[in-house]
């Protein structure tokens, strides 16, 4: 799901930044240092959306930085348990596949998927196939997220394709 959210961060500007460029430098470190992060609170950062307010900068002792607070808007990306996505094939191996949904990674375990799909590993690409449909790399899946760990840049989770509606899916919109 994706949230709008207000965060504060801490900024240390260099006294060569300060000037007429001082508030796109300040954007620039900003976006520099949260776009493309992610923690457990917040999620996925996609974006700062803009900056709301920044505090007066106070110079730090010893190191001659400007130390400025800034607080902004970011557009985040949290996956929740149980949440249903669609999602792109990358790996299949004879234990499962790995899938990614944006930036999150997803494994579906063999036991996760439908008992009638069997591994395939004859075929020119692995897959798992039930003998209408194949689950191989680049296939659309739809999957519920059954638990989610978040690193410093990225997500993963653990996720099912045994339920119903759930599964590989062919998208008619592309042709």
């Amino acid at each position: 799901m994706y949230f709008v959210v207000e965060q504060w961060k801490i900024i240390n500007v260099k006294p060569s930044q300060l000037g007429p460029s001082y508030q796109q430098n300040i954007e620039e470190m900003l976006r520099n240092q949260v776009e493309g992060h992610c923690n457990s609170k917040y999620g996925y950062v996609v974006c700062v959306i803009r900056i709301i307010q920044n505090e007066i900068g106070r110079v730090q002792d010893g190191t001659g930085m400007i130390v400025v607070n800034v607080k902004y808007q970011a557009i985040v990306f949290k996956p929740f348990k149980d949440e249903v996505l669609d999602a792109i094939v990358t790996d299949v191996n004879k234990l499962g596949f790995f899938a990614q949904a944006g930036p999150l990674k997803a494994f579906i375990s063999r036991t996760a998927i439908q008992p009638s799909f069997v591994y395939d590993n004859d075929a020119a690409n692995p897959c798992y196939t039930d003998g209408t449909i194949s689950i191989k790399p680049q296939t659309e899946v739809r999957m519920r997220i059954q638990g989610i760990r978040y690193d410093n840049s990225n997500m993963f989770a653990i996720a099912t394709v045994n339920a119903d509606y759930l599964g590989a899916f062919e998208n008619y919109a592309n042709g």
